[in-house]
């Protein structure tokens, strides 16, 4: 990359200042920032820990990489703009080559023609790492695995004098071998210490820098490695004579304009999505004026539709005119999903769940999730879309959910328990708004048995069906550990006695969420969340359930239920270091069975700390509180807990 940027134009403190100021983590990790997710997919939180693709005989898939480096390319393309449009490498201000490895036959692939982002993405495939790279019917690991260190290359090219530098770490030792990260840096170089010796034979000059431990994954020590380069480069300089500058003759290569109008733009790489389709999602019309920047927010919206393992933006230069040619890898339309959660009340739940997109119907999502363990669900949703960022759909539910309820006593100490047994469904027509808003109008009927569980209990059955109201929005950039954005829902539903029903009623919940930056890694959180049964104050078989690590911190999980009560939460939330997150959280709690509120009687008080850190397989969570009676509560959770298909119930 820093060979093809100088080859290009780039003067070296501009290639320097780019490589320090660059988060190449987040380059490298192709994550998408829940704020920027289509709404049409925050119907559902986060219900997987991790993902398998299946094959056609819905087998499940291992991964090839970690990442597929749709970033790597988009950023390539953004660094080489200005001759992305020259097919010809020998056009550059200085003649440029990079190698890559065709991983089906073993063969070197030199490029001096063709997409400049291409080659550079192709070229550093690294095994493990970055998927490799399709170009044409050819798969390109990096090319380091057979050259790492190509000086014949550069000498074919008609170089007389050949300077290379070689940055590859050493073997470490068995004591150094210490994590994963330190296993697949050793493998690399392995296979590429033979051809990095035999070639560093054939230069005149190598630039050898002492890495130590240092491997290909410290970002953060760039500055470190570049003056430990810069220190090797001086004494190999002085070793050189120069001969008199010669001012070059020859001419810069013309590059794009800062504003581009494409007489041309088309798709290639689509296997399931039509091109119109695919054209929809990015939204570039021929005939406009683009700029870069407006190319490379395109490109990030259409792959944020979670459609595409890649997609990224190629030019061409025809007679004068210049064409736009999307290129795009889409994604399984078939995965498993795995998840496995663990709470403080040692309660275990594996979960499993069939995601199939666009399979059934165009533009549609079915989900088939099975959950077994402390709780038991099964839970089919299907959505079918009429539309790509805004539009209509409709909705089908079905679903089976079994759970313990559990009674405690004044020192807040489990006593008896009860099972509870709910089979229904939800059928919604709503319409979806860009980054905006889900509503949707559904008819709901259920029927809930509650049962003897190790408790002396008559068994009882209470069965509804009516209407419904629901109204989402969120711009969250995480679910579970979100620094800034807004969030609410809102749920209206009544029934009517005379209407398959053993009892008429009406009932509202609501949830607003909104947290505020403030200062560097620092936000303040807001929370309200409200349910009543309005005047209907005797309900006691599908009451709201309070208490836990996400509701009010002073009662455990579903310790107390009430028809009517409402939650105030305050929280001072600061990321502490990458992925971890602390709280301090701040609790009230009205809770009764009359609207009208008594603060002496109703109101009760909790204050808490939380810590989480968001690993590569979900949330880990840990959190204390104490309520106004100086009892202390203590919260362990592991996994995404939380029920995905809030938004899909009744």
């Amino acid at each position: 990359v820093i060979g093809a940027l100088y080859s290009i134009g780039y003067p070296a403190t501009e290639i320097e200042n780019i490589f320090l100021q660059t988060n190449w983590k987040e380059v490298f990790i192709d994550n998408i920032c829940r704020e920027d997710v289509y709404i049409g997919q925050k119907r559902w939180k986060p219900y997987a820990n991790y993902f398998f693709d299946l094959d056609q005989n819905f087998l499940p898939k291992l991964p090839l990489a970690i990442s597929s480096g749709n970033e790597i390319i988009n950023k390539m393309f953004d660094l080489t703009y200005p001759v992305s449009h020259l097919d010809n490498f020998d056009d550059y201000q200085i003649p440029f080559r990079c190698l890559a490895t065709n991983i089906l036959n073993g063969e070197t692939k030199v490029f001096s023609t063709g997409s400049l982002p291409e080659a550079l993405r192709a070229s550093m495939s690294i095994p493990s790492l970055f998927k490799p790279f399709e170009l044409g019917n050819e798969l390109f690991i990096d090319g380091g695995v057979k050259s790492n260190l190509p000086v014949e290359t550069a000498k074919g090219m008609g170089a007389d004098f050949v300077i290379a530098s070689q940055v590859n770490s050493g073997l470490r030792t068995e004591e150094e071998l210490q994590n994963l990260i330190h296993m697949l840096d050793q493998t690399i170089n392995l296979s590429i210490i033979r051809n990095v010796n035999e070639s560093a034979e054939l230069c005149d000059f190598l630039i050898k820098p002492d890495l130590g431990d240092i491997s290909f994954l410290d970002f953060e020590k760039a500055k470190t490695i570049i003056n430990l380069g810069e220190e090797e480069a001086w004494k190999i300089l002085s070793q050189i004579e120069f001969s008199p500058k010669v001012e070059d003759s020859k001419s810069k290569p013309a590059i794009l304009p800062a504003n581009i109008n494409f007489s041309r733009i088309s798709v290639s790489g689509n296997k399931f999505l039509h091109p119109s389709k695919i054209l929809e999602y990015v939204e570039l019309k021929k005939g406009i004026s683009y700029t870069k920047k407006d190319i490379l927010q395109a490109i990030k919206h259409a792959y944020n539709s979670e459609l595409f393992t890649f997609i990224y933006p190629v030019i061409r230069e025809k007679e004068g005119k210049y064409e736009l040619l999307i290129k795009v890898i889409e994604k399984d339309r078939k995965r498993y999903g795995v998840n496995l959660n663990y709470n403080n009340n040692n309660e275990i739940v594996a979960g499993l769940t069939l995601d199939l997109t666009n399979v059934l119907q165009k533009n549609s999502k079915l989900i088939c999730n099975l959950q077994v363990g402390a709780r038991h669900e099964l839970n089919l949703d299907y959505v079918k879309n009429f539309g790509k960022h805004w539009g209509v759909y409709f909705r089908i539910f079905p679903y089976l959910k079994e759970h313990k309820l559990f009674s405690y006593n004044d020192d807040h100490e489990k006593m008896n328990s009860v099972k509870s047994l709910e089979t229904g469904g939800t059928l919604g027509i709503g319409i979806f708004a860009r980054e905006i808003v889900i509503a949707e109008v559904f008819g709901y009927s259920f029927k809930t048995r509650m049962y003897r569980d190790i408790a002396d209990f008559e068994d009882t059955q209470f069965t509804a069906t009516g209407l419904g109201f629901k109204l989402y929005h969120e711009s969250l950039d995480d679910y579970v550990f979100p620094m800034r954005g807004s969030q609410f829902l809102i749920k209206l539903t009544g029934a009517r006695k005379v209407f398959f029903s053993d009892e008429g009623y009406k009932k509202m919940y609501a949830r607003i969420r909104m947290l505020l930056p403030f200062a560097r890694n620092l936000s303040l959180k807001y929370q309200f969340e409200y349910g009543s049964y309005f005047k209907k104050y005797d309900i006691d078989f599908d009451p709201f359930y309070i208490g836990g690590f996400d509701s009010f911190m002073g009662l455990y999980s579903r310790e107390r239920s009430a028809p009517i009560y409402q939650i105030n939460t305050l929280a001072l939330r600061s990321e502490l270091y990458d992925h971890f997150f602390g709280d301090l959280h701040f609790n009230f709690l009205n809770l009764g069975n009359t609207e009208s509120w008594l603060p002496e009687e109703n109101t009760y008080y909790g204050a808490g700390i939380k810590l989480g850190y968001q690993t590569f397989f979900g949330p880990l969570r840990i959190g204390a509180a104490i309520a106004q009676d100086r009892k202390a509560y203590y919260y362990l959770s592991v996994g995404y807990e939380f029920d995905a298909f809030e938004f899909s119930r009744k």
